[in-house]
């Protein structure tokens, strides 16, 4: 498991000890947690701020802070410019009478956080071990797009920048400390800087509450032992992995890091995928290879705007992640209204398995003018730097159709190998593998269907057992997936309408299950693997909400049950099955405990 070990207590670095000499608007004195006033109002009002260290940069309730920034031009040179000053017309109410005003005359006029027009206060340079920065900016009647960047090095040779749109009134941005270390040293941070390149006016800037805290919160699993899951949310990510096999952390929606052997990201921080990317009908025999971004051009004519992630589902058995991104306004609390047209855009469920196996449903809705191109395909990015070499699935022969994968393997023992797997194996009929030039991206492409508005497809991304290195192996584990089992009930009903299931056959790619339904309290079926292994098969057992239930599998009873989000039975055969199988599940009151 990976994460910054805090300690359990609420633990803050008081302003005096980082703004020396700082003395607090509003009075000294401590509450019963030792927190000044400041400190306490800030902690009442951020979530981030409820557990965990936290530290802040400037509150702005003291002149002397507002001489940590200043305003300089393109060249760094403040040249007479207006210097920013602390307002008390400006400011979050809730946590203090203070903020931060300062103008940005023109597009190349430059905010500069370095606390070089101050003799007694300075910009804290060491972020490590801490996972989200907060900024409140307040937005003018007109919106106004900031460029923020984060530079760290004595001449700020490393540089983090992101766009921030701000809504009139006070905005509150939370910036994860994960994604800007990816760019920048978070032990030597030198400087924070706004600009607005693209306003052709003056704009008035106001800031407040500059904080950086630990807000790590263990939702499932922290004292996981191996193979177990475990769930954590961090900065603005959510954290997944079972203990000693992998670490899968979601940022807006995909997966942004993958930790398995070492300290080293194995995927790219704006995603590994499956994303759907645009293609031309020669996509896979051009020597013009594009520059790879995220194939962004999917993007162009309205790129998502919202970004949005959540837990749908949480326990020992399995874990479901939910990420969108949307062209339009995001969906009410109470969901679109009856009839409403679904939001432009692309999802992705993700179902996690401790096993390795992680199932996607990959949905896009769009508009005819947002497809460009003929044919739509998916990518996987990975680190190309992390040693992943491709290994071509098997030709096709006269007798034998093999099944159709993508293998991204690591030479060397106990080196963690990806396998992807598309239940519909004619999308990976055309595969091309792409690296950025200077060798740090490493995209894999498949694809070979014509657009559509509204496509949604099936994805197995196995991210364990390691050591899956040639292709018989990654064969055997793709041939599972793309052709399920024989499952023949002799008591109850295959589900063939279940919305995971793209092909009402009664095995749900998306989710990676078995779908049947009890006859009165018992379901009674065979299992035949058929000339193909079976790994740890996993079935879902209709109608078991609220009932107690028992699995018995070759008069043997299985252990591990678990529960879906809406309380139907979910269990697994944890072994690989290679014969013939009789299961039997039996339903009745729960047992309660004297």
């Amino acid at each position: 498991m990976r994460f910054r070990r805090v300690s359990a207590a609420l633990v803050v670095v008081l302003p005096g000890l980082l703004l020396v000499g700082c003395e607090s608007l509003g009075g000294g004195g401590r509450n019963a947690d030792g927190l000044t006033p400041v400190l306490d109002r800030m902690r009442k009002a951020y979530a981030d701020l409820e557990s965990g260290r936290f530290v802040s940069l400037a509150h702005f309730e003291s002149t002397e802070q507002a001489k940590l920034f200043r305003a300089v031009g393109s060249d760094g040179e403040e040249d007479g410019r207006e210097q920013p000053s602390l307002s008390v017309l400006r400011s979050r109410n809730e946590t203090g009478a203070g903020g931060l005003k300062a103008r940005l005359a023109g597009p190349d006029d430059v905010l500069r956080f370095d606390g070089k027009r101050s003799e007694e206060l300075a910009l804290i340079r060491d972020w490590t071990g801490y996972a989200v920065l907060l900024l409140s900016v307040y937005g003018p009647r007109e919106a106004v797009a900031l460029e923020f960047s984060v530079c760290s090095g004595r001449d700020h040779l490393l540089r983090w920048t992101s766009t921030i749109h701000t809504k009139p009134g006070w905005n509150l941005h939370r910036f994860d400390l994960a994604e800007i270390g990816d760019a920048v040293d978070l032990a030597d941070v030198r400087a924070l800087t706004w600009q607005a390149p693209t306003s052709t006016e003056a704009v008035d800037l106001y800031l407040d509450d500059l904080i950086l805290a630990d807000n790590t919160r263990h939702l499932m699993g922290e004292d996981a032992t191996s193979g177990q899951l475990y769930v954590y949310t961090q900065g603005r990510r959510i954290h997944v992995g079972a203990r000693g096999r992998f670490d899968l952390a979601f940022a807006d929606g995909v997966i942004a890091s993958w930790y398995a052997d070492g300290e080293q990201n194995l995927t790219l921080r704006d995603g590994l995928g499956p994303r759907p990317v645009l293609l031309d009908e020669d996509w896979d025999v051009r020597d013009d290879a594009p520059e790879i971004t995220w194939m962004r051009e999917l993007y162009e004519s309205g790129r998502a705007r919202f970004a949005t992630q959540r837990i749908e589902e949480m326990s020992e058995f399995r874990v479901v992640i939910v990420g969108e991104h949307s062209f339009g306004e995001p969906a009410q609390d109470d969901g679109p209204a009856a009839g409403a047209e679904p939001v432009r855009g692309h999802s992705w469920t993700y179902t996690i398995y401790p096993t390795g196996a992680v199932y996607v449903q990959a949905t896009s809705n769009l508009a005819a003018r947002d497809w460009g191109a003929p044919l739509m395909g998916y990518a996987v990015a990975l680190n190309g730097r992390a040693g992943f070499q491709w290994v071509p699935a098997p030709a096709a022969e006269v007798d034998r159709a093999p099944a159709k994968f993508v293998l991204l393997a690591r030479r060397g023992a106990e080196r963690a190998d990806l396998l992807w797997t598309l239940a519909d194996a004619a999308l990976a009929e055309r595969q091309r593998l792409w690296r950025s030039g200077d060798e740090r991206r490493q995209v894999m492409v498949v694809g070979n269907r014509a657009v559509q508005e509204s496509v949604s497809t099936a994805h197995l991304l196995r991210f364990w057992p390691r050591d899956v290195e040639a292709a018989p192996e990654a064969e055997s584990l793709a041939a599972d997936y793309q052709n399920p089992a024989a499952v023949a009930p002799l008591a109850g009903r295959l589900i063939m309408d279940v919305t995971g299931d793209l092909d009402g056959d009664g095995y749900n790619e998306s989710e990676g299950c078995h779908e049947l339904e009890l006859a009165g309290n018992v379901l009674r079926f065979t299992f035949e693997p058929g000339r193909q292994l079976r790994y740890e098969p996993v079935f879902r057992v209709h109608g078991t909400m609220g009932q107690g239930c028992w699995v018995y599998a070759d008069g043997r009873i299985v252990s591990g049950l678990g529960r879906d989000r809406q309380g139907r039975l979910l269990f697994s055969i944890p072994r690989v099955v290679n014969s013939s199988m009789l299961i039997e599940v039996n339903s009745g009151p729960p047992v309660r405990s004297p």
